[in-house]
């Protein structure tokens, strides 16, 4: 611990001194577990601890912004309004394609699994066949678990569309009337994300039929644009968000507990359980630092899949080389030091 404390200390001197006038850097991020690091630090900002402000030239600024889900943000960052991202894989390869390989590019990866499909118990819906005529929540049009939901049901040889026709109906919804949905029946399942697997589990009595706990799930994304204005702000806070991952993987009781209190102060609600944040932060794996090459590699192969899946979907007309998304990948400051 000793040892992690003084690397870190010889981290923060690095990030700082190669930053050296103030910076603000407007982040978009999402209130699920996938994206928790974004909710332990804005939790440990209105403890008066900042995270990243420590981590930053003094002066500088973090301004975060909420959304729903991947679609919005990614329009958020091509109309300028944010400098980067936490978002899952399919709005990023959707926004890459639009602008024809030119504008978006990964800076991190952050996270893989937290996602899954779950059903109401009592439907007997086990294949992609038993969804005929079934009514399938997702979080958003476009989204990764949208994307997932609708290549999962044509590979079993059904017919989806946009316009609510075909053999099974997908509902986009917020994840909160996603929640509601299915607890009144009006819908047969949800694809969504953690927390909601966990709520749709323990509270809904639903049950989990589909999970890829390989798939990435979080990436922090940003645009040639964003990265022109201001690439200092962007990478020192991208930098300070592996420092915050080291901290958060090292601790996890101090990880769920950020989470937890994080959670009540963006809902504006009583903290959720204990327990229902320690079983959906275990569903998350977060990436940990991982050989440069190696990280590239995986991203590639990722990237390239969600391409397919995202074409497979009939959402995504086009096509764009993956390689250009990942040439702006920020290093891992403690790599760096080796």
């Amino acid at each position: 611990m000793r040892l992690f404390s003084i690397i870190s200390a010889l981290i923060v001197v690095t990030v700082v001194s190669a930053t050296e006038q103030p910076v603000t850097v407007r982040v978009g991020f999402f209130p699920n577990l996938t994206h928790s690091p974004a909710i332990a630090a804005r939790q440990l900002e209105r403890e008066g601890n900042d995270w990243h402000l420590a981590h930053l030239p003094p002066g500088s600024k973090i301004e975060w912004r909420s959304y729903n889900a991947g679609p919005s943000a990614m329009e958020a960052l091509l109309a300028g309004t944010i400098d980067l991202t936490y978002v899952g894989p399919s709005p990023v390869i959707n926004a890459h394609v639009r602008t024809k390989g030119k504008e978006i590019r990964i800076l991190a990866p952050v996270a893989h699994a937290g996602n899954a499909l779950v059903v109401r118990k009592g439907l007997n819906l086990k294949t992609q066949k038993d969804f005929i005529g079934r009514r399938v929540a997702t979080p958003q049009l476009g989204n990764t678990q949208d994307i997932e939901a609708r290549v999962w049901l044509k590979q079993g040889g059904l017919k989806v569309t946009l316009n609510g026709g075909g053999d099974t109906q997908i509902v986009p919804a917020s994840n909160a009337e996603l929640i509601l949905l299915f607890s009144r029946g009006d819908v047969d399942a949800a694809w969504t994300v953690e927390p909601w697997v966990t709520r749709l589990t323990t509270e809904f009595g639903g049950e989990i039929l589909v999970e890829n706990k390989e798939s990435i799930i979080t990436v922090l994304a940003s645009s040639k644009t964003a990265l022109a204005k201001n690439k200092r702000g962007i990478e020192a806070f991208v930098q300070s968000h592996y420092l915050l991952r080291d901290k958060l993987l090292a601790d996890k009781s101090w990880h769920e507990k950020l989470v937890r209190d994080g959670i009540s102060g963006e809902t504006r609600s009583a903290a959720p359980q204990a327990g229902l944040i320690s079983t959906a932060l275990g569903r998350v794996v977060f990436d940990p630092r991982e050989d440069e090459a190696a990280r590239k590699a995986r991203l590639i192969a990722a990237f390239t899949q969600s391409l397919k899946d995202s074409q497979a979907s009939g959402l995504l007309n086009g096509d764009a080389p993956i390689e250009p998304l990942l040439e702006s990948l920020v290093a891992d400051p403690v790599s760096q030091q080796k």
